[in-house]
């Protein structure tokens, strides 16, 4: 049976609300052949990485179909067999911001742009046995009559609702069946007892607004149950990750985002502080909370950048469209990216990501272009003033460091692209020498880098204290 037949999608009925299709006598879906030994490279780094992790997942997000190559999806069930992970989670953005081929209204351009993701994302993965969720975005679901953005559809709640729920995700997702649009819930790992839990960061519709209606923010009821039941019925010995589309943090996030998603940030940080938060009217008391948040994890701006603050890692990830955003945004400290070339393997970016909630560690193993990195989210403390040896533990060979605010980064114009500035990182609370020694400079937050020849990354949090 095929969930990806058009009477399922727009039109109205909502129908095998699984979203999934059986995997049994699937065929395997074919790749070209530049991917053979790069896979089984891939596939190496993935397995040695999980002999140190508990859990894994695959994260995209940005695809922005039509254009994207579409082989990620066929490259994560072509590894399904070959490396121990399980689940998918789609990041959002799903539709380009308008009808890229010019050709057919704007519901029939979504039409064929949903049909498409099922066709060459959903359908490969499932396939292939494995879990899909996904992540609303600001572009689920609006789509433009062109470049100039005078014009365009806007679905409702109720149609995205159906798409996201009835299409892309797996059943045994939980979630609020007390909001009727509510594309957030959480999904459960109870072998490594880890919580995937979704939010959605663009949960309202303006219909009177016919060209990206969809709303940045997150309301009373999705914060209030996110609270109160995604994070608040975690059990002892479990750890969440939290995927959504927009960044909530500063760095990861620019200004106006920190300032929208700061009720959900502080609901995150009072959960993993045992703290005490008031959001939208109502007291959550985290005091007597259990679980352990290791991930924030987000796309939306198309570049690579992680930070830790006040006890959180967040990463936003790099789109897998096939575009140069990803080369802008994301800086120093990233590495240089390839550029994307259709027919090559850096035609899609995506990642690989495993945790250790027990050793505090999140490893990305990097699919087309980009470098990998392991990230420690167990920060260390040294006093202004005091000095703190580092050794890369995880890099072979000669390794050259850096370290970088946690909390503020600059933008600047970028020539290329007014959608992607480009950005440099401060270092006004410690610096690193030559010699991985860093010395506290003012009281504050800082990232440090170690990064060998070919770019990979290990990267830790250091807190500078009076």
């Amino acid at each position: 049976m095929d969930c990806c037949t058009r009477r399922v999608f727009l039109g109205g009925g909502l129908s095998l609300a699984t979203g999934m299709i059986p995997a049994f006598g699937a065929k395997k879906p074919s790749l070209p052949s530049y991917y053979d030994n790069y896979l089984e490279d891939i596939a190496r780094k993935i397995n040695s990485n999980a002999k140190e992790s508990t859990d894994g997942f695959w994260f995209l997000a940005d695809i922005h179909v039509p254009v994207n190559s579409a082989q990620s999806g066929k490259i994560i069930a072509a590894l399904a067999e070959k490396v121990p992970i399980d689940n998918v989670f789609f990041g959002g953005d799903l539709p380009y911001a308008y009808v890229a081929d010019g050709s057919g209204s704007c519901r029939e351009s979504l039409n064929r742009t949903v049909d498409a993701f099922c066709r060459n994302w959903v359908e490969p993965i499932s396939q292939a046995g494995l879990g899909a969720y996904f992540a609303r975005g600001n572009h689920d679901f609006i789509i433009c009559a062109d470049n100039t953005f005078k014009s365009g559809l806007t679905l409702s709640a109720d149609e995205t609702k159906a798409i996201i729920a009835g299409r892309f995700t797996r059943g045994d997702f939980v979630t609020n069946e007390k909001d009727a649009d509510a594309c957030y819930g959480y999904f459960d790992n109870f072998r490594s007892k880890v919580r995937y839990i979704i939010a959605d960061t663009t949960d309202s519709v303006d219909l009177t607004q016919k060209v990206c209606g969809v709303v940045p923010g997150m309301n009373a009821p999705q914060l209030h149950w996110l609270a109160g039941q995604a994070l608040g019925t975690m059990k002892e010995g479990w750890a969440a990750v939290i995927v959504h589309h927009i960044p909530i943090a500063s760095l990861v996030g620019w200004e106006d985002e920190v300032e929208r998603y700061a009720d959900f940030r502080h609901l995150c940080e009072a959960y993993q502080n045992r703290g005490k938060v008031k959001v939208l009217g109502r007291n959550f008391d985290f005091s007597g909370a259990c679980g352990k948040i290791m991930l924030s994890i987000s796309g939306h701006h198309h570049s690579e950048r992680q930070t830790f603050q006040n006890g959180i890692l967040y990463v936003t990830e790099p789109c897998d469209m096939l575009d140069r955003d990803y080369l802008y945004g994301s800086g120093e400290w990233c590495g240089k990216l390839p550029r994307k070339i259709k027919g090559t393997i850096h035609e899609q970016t995506f990642d690989a990501v495993q945790i250790n909630p027990g050793k505090n560690l999140v490893f990305f193993t990097r699919v087309g272009g980009g470098q990998d990195r392991v990230i420690h989210t167990d920060p260390l403390k040294v006093k202004v003033g005091g000095r703190l040896p580092f050794e890369s533990t995880r890099l072979k060979g000669p390794v050259k460091w850096g370290c970088y605010d946690a909390d503020h980064i600059e933008r600047r114009k970028n020539p290329e692209s007014k959608w992607c500035p480009l950005v440099a990182f401060r270092t006004s609370y410690a610096t690193v020498g030559e010699d991985g020694v860093l010395e506290g400079k003012r009281p504050g937050e800082s990232i440090v880098v170690a990064m060998d020849e070919n770019l990979n990354k290990e990267i830790f949090p250091v807190t500078v204290v009076p």
